[in-house]
């Protein structure tokens, strides 16, 4: 291992030293490298794994005889020394990525030579390797995607990359919030970064594309998901991180439906077809929500987004008009394009940013279908969150009283959305100890301004209204899924259309379906029914009426009294036929 540790170094030191020479022979670099790197279940797998070959001769022998044979060294037979081979030939070919990228790859061909190991690269996690080697591959990735010098303008962020200031005009101009997700607006909100910050963002978000990809065919690595955050983390500014996974997750989203839309539209998908794309769809969006509480778990618990959480705190509630606070706000509203997938990512977001309004708002308008068993899992784990350190200065929160209760980032605002969060919550220790906390501000409280007309005071077209309103799209996109995966399980025919109307139509089919011509013949049915029963003999025993209670209240005592007696009765009855049979023994008892 020695000898072949000192060859790979003075080749990669010739390499380094005279780079230009090599570029005629970088194609048949890229195709070792690509084959070494490939592993079982790669993208197309078409090269031989590097884990079913051997990286070093079998035939030479101890004393060094057959060296001089084609190949390279000598590989022990020992299972643990042939699997650190293994580790050291991924982790050698890892470097070369790097070596050729810095020395080797012209300035123009960069971007098209990182593209090649991309995905070769992400998809090694597929076998779970060990550690270094993860660490190593991020490592490589974030090097090989950042622009090199004088090829900013090929970047998606290059009006980020070619400002080295926040006063710059390509990142001081306030995008329109109509569509968030768009590169204008990330180029925005990553102005928040320092300069020396700024050159740590990568190209394009192919990375990050590529990972999604395979965490959804793949759902045993969501598992890990939030360590390769973490890590991510460490290797670029968490600004970015988080704004690439929420921009392609949202990708990823429109590309389903507009698959979902596709085959629903099709006159030649028949009712099989349709029920597998709608489960896949609403497996998809399960997934996406997941995404989203990992996301979450890194924000609030990582050490490496120390920064983003100091950055977000308040930046809603107390949002200045500083060009700062409109980047920050702009942040605020892309990651939370993403939260909306998962409510309680959601809500410990809102809280964090100081959206108290939107939060409370978005709890007023909650689909029955978002509650679940899971839910109130999330819930319980949200109360505990809330009771931690981190959220301390939300308890002193409660006790403030504004001029304007009814700004974002208000007293009586988080005071209420809490107490909404109470009233969701079932008779449970979590509902005790958010009930315990609010109990001890509500006499406080009382002195407060009563919150009536909430919705006057969300003002149309504000920040607030455009949150509340992405809340409620993704919550109904997920409910919608949720309602139509249900009813593909069952007898009826799965629907091509995509509206509310469907659900309508589903009320109509099961009145069809009962034998009633509408809903007037369903309600005059009911009546009927009604009415014979209650001119039956069973009128006394019926649920719900209560006519002639006095009577029904004196028959009662009167069988009570009936029923005594009969009881008396049989007690008399009893205690005579225990006397008969005490004499008959007696009797017996004597005669023998």
């Amino acid at each position: 291992h020695n000898l072949a540790k000192k060859a790979n170094t003075c080749l990669q030191d010739a390499v380094r030293r005279d780079g230009k020479a090599f570029i005629p022979h970088l194609g048949g670099f890229v195709v070792a490298l690509r084959e070494e790197l490939d592993s079982p279940g790669g993208l197309i797998a078409r090269n031989p794994p590097s884990i079913e070959r051997r990286p070093y001769r079998m035939d030479v022998k101890p004393d060094g005889s057959g060296i001089e044979s084609t190949g390279w060294f000598r590989a022990s037979d020992g299972v643990e020394e042939r699997d650190n081979a293994l580790i050291l030939s991924r982790l050698c070919a890892l470097q070369w990525v790097v070596v050729l990228y810095e020395h080797v790859v012209p300035n123009s061909l960069k971007a098209e030579y990182a593209s090649e190991f991309i995905d070769c690269i992400i998809y090694q996690l597929v076998d779970q390797p060990p550690g270094i080697i993860v660490v190593k591959s991020f490592e490589v990735l974030a090097k090989i995607t950042v622009p090199a010098k004088g090829q900013e303008h090929r970047s998606i962020f290059s009006a980020l990359l070619t400002s080295d200031d926040h006063d710059s005009p390509e990142i001081s101009t306030i995008p329109s919030m109509n569509n968030p997700m768009d590169d204008e607006n990330a180029n925005f909100a990553l102005g928040i970064l320092e300069p020396f910050r700024r050159r740590l963002v990568s190209r394009d978000r192919a990375v990050f594309a590529a990972l999604i990809d395979l965490h959804s065919k793949h759902e045993k690595l969501l598992m890990d998901v939030s360590k390769v955050i973490e890590l991510m983390c460490t290797l670029q500014p968490p600004e970015f991180i988080f704004i690439a996974f929420a921009t392609e997750l949202e990708n990823f989203i429109v590309s389903k439906m507009q698959h979902r839309k596709k085959i629903m539209e099709s006159p030649e998908t028949d009712a099989s077809a349709i029920k597998e794309e709608l489960a896949a769809f609403s497996k998809d969006l399960a997934f996406v929500s997941n995404f989203a509480q990992q996301l979450g778990l890194v924000f609030f618990a990582a050490p490496e987004t120390e920064q983003l959480r100091l950055e977000m705190k308040d930046c809603i509630g107390f949002k200045g008009d500083s060009l700062r606070d409109e980047q920050r706000a702009c942040l605020f509203h892309i990651i939370l394009y993403t939260f909306s997938h998962s409510i309680v990512a959601t809500l410990s977001f809102c809280l964090w940013g100081g959206a108290f309004l939107t939060a409370s708002s978005f709890l007023q308008k909650i689909d029955p279908l978002d509650v679940s068993l899971m839910f109130y899992l999330e819930l319980d784990r949200l109360i505990d969150l809330i009771e931690r350190p981190i959220f301390r200065h939300l308890h002193l929160r409660l006790l403030e009283c504004e001029d304007d209760p009814y700004q974002e980032g208000s007293g009586a605002m988080l005071f209420r959305t809490l107490k909404s969060i109470l009233m969701v919550l079932p008779q449970s220790t979590s509902y005790v100890i958010l009930k315990e906390r609010l109990s001890s501000t509500a006499r406080f409280r009382q002195s407060a301004v009563a919150l009536r007309g909430l919705s006057k005071h969300v003002e149309k077209g504000s920040k607030t209204d455009i949150f509340v309103k992405r809340l409620v799209k993704t919550r109904k996109l997920h409910c919608d899924a949720k309602w139509r995966n249900i009813r593909a399980e069952s007898l009826e025919d799965p629907s091509r259309l995509i509206g509310e109307e469907q659900k309508l139509k589903a009320a109509q089919q099961r009145r069809e379906w009962l034998g009633y011509a509408d809903e007037e013949d369903e309600i005059a049915t009911k009546e009927k029914m009604k009415k014979e029963m209650l001119e039956g003999p069973g009128k006394a025993e019926m649920v719900g009426v209560y006519e002639g209670l006095d009577e029904m209240q004196a028959a009662q005592m009167g069988r009570k009294e009936e029923e005594d007696n009969i009881c008396e009765t049989c007690i008399d009855a009893e205690s005579e036929d225990k006397d008969k049979k005490g004499q008959w023994r007696e009797y017996w008892a004597s005669h023998q």
